[in-house]
């Protein structure tokens, strides 16, 4: 890679991570263009050389969270070591990219929003969903009798929704310790297994 192709990805990725901020911050419409190139000390014209709209790095980022935050379906022991596997990930993430533990929390909020600002991102959230992916590991742990009983799109949820809840308040405190892996590996495991 050439000087000035490093110069254009560092560029790119500065844009990324300070438009991640606003739109964790402010919400699709209530991010400004103009705020993301004035903190990145930018021309708005060189800002729509990277990407020609707001709409166009909103999709860039929820891509980018779509190919780092998937599930890895590699294969297991059992399902609760799937489970485990997400976990040791998350922890591992947490703790060397804020990036990443930003990008948790950004992927929540277009969970919530993507219909509304983009068809795009709505579909790509839709193929990258991560609770509908587990549902057939908790399945298969509920017959084995190491996955707690109950519906499994409840429990799936319940679990990425601890890891969620935990990347918004690594997000927002800076004094917050790292749980143990089996903090949330509780939330699954059938404690009533003989």
């Amino acid at each position: 890679m050439t000087k000035k192709e490093e110069q254009h990805e560092m560029r790119k990725r500065q844009i990324l991570d300070i438009a991640l901020n606003h739109f964790i911050r402010y919400g699709f419409y209530g991010t400004s263009t103009r705020k993301i190139t004035e903190e990145a000390g930018i021309s708005s014209g060189l800002m729509f050389h990277y990407f020609p709209n707001k709409l166009a790095l909103y999709e860039a980022l929820v891509e980018i969270g779509c190919e780092k935050l998937t599930i890895d379906r590699g294969e297991c022991e059992s399902p609760i070591m799937f489970f485990e596997k997400q976990v040791d990930w998350f922890l591992s993430v947490a703790t060397q990219n804020s990036f990443a533990t930003r990008m948790f929390v950004f992927m929540g909020l277009v969970a919530i929003n993507a219909k509304d600002v983009s068809e795009r991102a709505a579909q790509m959230i839709k193929e990258h969903d991560v609770e509908v992916m587990s549902v057939p590991y908790i399945e298969k742990g509920q017959e084995s009798g190491e996955i707690r009983p109950g519906d499994p799109m409840t429990l799936s949820v319940l679990f990425y929704s601890s890891v969620q809840g935990f990347a918004e308040a690594l997000v927002s405190r800076d004094d917050l310790k790292l749980p143990e892996k089996e903090w949330f590996l509780a939330i699954l495991r059938n404690e009533n297994r003989a």
